[in-house]
Parts: C-alpha cells; structure tokens; sequence
C-alpha cells in the first residue's frame, strides 16, 4: 500500500522517516479498533452488568470511545509522529451544526432509500422487526437512549475518528485524493464482512460489506466537504439511526432493498463531491501530504 520509495535501507517496519510504513500502521489502527469494540466495550459491560441495561450500554459505549480517541491519539503521536490537528476532529462551534446538518442529510438519505423500496413493493411502511422487539421489550424513551448510544458513541463517533480521521490523513499522505477515499471506503466495507446486517447467504453477507463500501464512500464525501469529522459522525450515526427501522420488508427483498440503499448512497456521495467542487474545486489527482 505504501508506493514512495524507499532509498534508505531502514528495515522490514520502519519507513524511511523511521516511522512504521503505511500498512502496518493502518493495520494496528484496524486492529486497534476491533480492540476497542470487542475488548474494552465487552469488558465495561460485563462490569456494569448489575446496573440497569440502559446505564450498562452506556458505560460501554462511552468506554469503546474512549478507548478510541486513545488508540489514534497513541498511534498519531508514537506511530506516525505528526499533530493531533491532522485527524479533523475540530472543536468550535461549527462542530455541532455539522453533526446536526449529519443527521439531517442521513434522514434524508434513508427516508428516500425507504419510499423507493415501499413504492416498488419491497417493503411495507411501519416499525421494524427489531424495532418493535426493542419498543415491546425496553418502552420508547429507553429505546431511543439505546440507539442514540449505540449510533453516536459505538459506530458514529470511533468509526469516524479510525476510517475517516486517522486512516483517511494516513492513506493521504502517499496516495491522490480520490484514491484515499476509494481505499478507505474499500477498508471500512471489508470490516462489515464479519457484520450480519440481516443477511442470511455468502452471497448477501458480500452485497452488505459492499452496501458498507457506498456508506464509506459517502461519509468519505463529507469528511471532504466540511474538512473536518463531524459531518460524517452525524451522518453515519443518523443513517444507522434511521435506515430500515421505519419499513418492513417482504421476504426474499434484502437484496434489491440493499442495491436501493447503495444506489442513494453512491448519488448522494456524487451530489456531496459536486457541492464542494462548485465551492472549491479540489485536484483529486494530487496527493495531500502531510498539509
């Protein structure tokens, strides 16, 4: 993955800046984050198990993030030796309207990908299965807390700062714009591969990772938009928010539904490049660097 040469004889790990090369330092941030999930998240809930479900999903939601902003802030500083800045987690006060412009636009995003699949008879309109199992089992106000926490803290926010801050600055200092995103979009689809997603065959377990590929493409789009993360942690926690919660779907649809929410996904991430070429055109084929 790392195509500079290399003129210094600097070992098997170490570029020739002395840091560890492109793939390996992408490979500790992607094993790192499975880390955070499956080890400090299983962890924070088995020791809050005695507390009420909601508090203990929150525990480890706020642990699983935690743990992620430690990782990046260990790799930025140890493994690629570059500032903190470089990652987009910005903090003023457009933050906050970007993660609310986020959601919005995932809404947008799901509400069309659920009209398209009621209106050529894939699905029904009405809550999920899930989600009527989570409504009859926890009430409405707890539900919502479950999935704000699930969204934001378990996938919105650490994806973001892993595949679209630390992996996206990384893949950009060796490879052109549009490269960095197709691979990290490409990285970020390969890890839903180990994700259900309500597939049932080998054949719809690959359609999901790809549907995954289409939503990293799009949050990928935003990070280049805004140039900061908050745009696509708000759509990336809206979209697992609200995509396929508010509509039922026939038997045997998982697959046309899907292409349906791949096909938004990809023309949504067409408009978002669109809007910020009209604002400031970017080279694609250049390569960002360290800037």
């Amino acid at each position: 993955m790392d195509i500079r040469p290399h003129t210094t004889a600097s070992g098997v790990l170490p570029d020739q800046d002395r840091r560890p090369r492109l793939t390996w330092r992408i490979l500790l941030a992607w094993l790192g984050f499975f880390g955070c999930v499956l080890i400090i998240g299983t962890i924070v809930e088995a020791a809050t198990a005695w507390l009420p479900p909601v508090i203990s999903h929150v525990a480890a939601g706020l642990g699983i993030t935690a743990s992620a902003l430690g990782l990046v802030f260990l790799l930025r500083r140890h493994a690629d030796r570059r500032p903190w800045s470089g990652i987009g987690l910005t903090l003023d006060r457009a933050a906050i309207l970007h993660l609310l412009c986020g959601v919005v636009l995932a809404t947008v995003a799901t509400t069309v990908a659920a009209a398209a699949t009621v209106q050529l008879g894939l699905a029904d309109w009405g809550w999920s299965a899930d989600a009527t199992k989570e409504l009859a089992k926890q009430g409405l106000a707890t539900t919502l807390i479950m999935i704000a926490v699930s969204t934001l803290l378990v996938q919105g926010f650490p994806e973001e700062l892993v595949f679209r801050g630390y992996m996206f600055r990384n893949l950009g200092e060796t490879l052109p714009l549009w490269a960095t995103a197709a691979s990290s979009s490409l990285i970020f689809g390969s890890m839903h591969v180990f994700s259900n997603g309500g597939a049932a065959t080998f054949g719809e377990h690959v359609l999901y990772a790809v549907a995954a590929t289409g939503l990293g493409l799009m949050l990928a789009a935003c990070r280049t938009l805004s140039g900061t993360l908050w745009l696509g942690i708000g759509f990336h926690a809206g979209y697992d928010a609200f995509n396929g919660r508010f509509t039922t779907a026939h038997q045997g649809a998982f697959t046309p539904a899907l292409l349906i929410v791949l096909g938004v996904l990809i023309a949504g991430s067409a408009l978002t490049i669109t809007i910020r070429q009209r604002r400031a055109p970017l080279d694609w084929c250049a390569i960002p660097g360290d800037a």
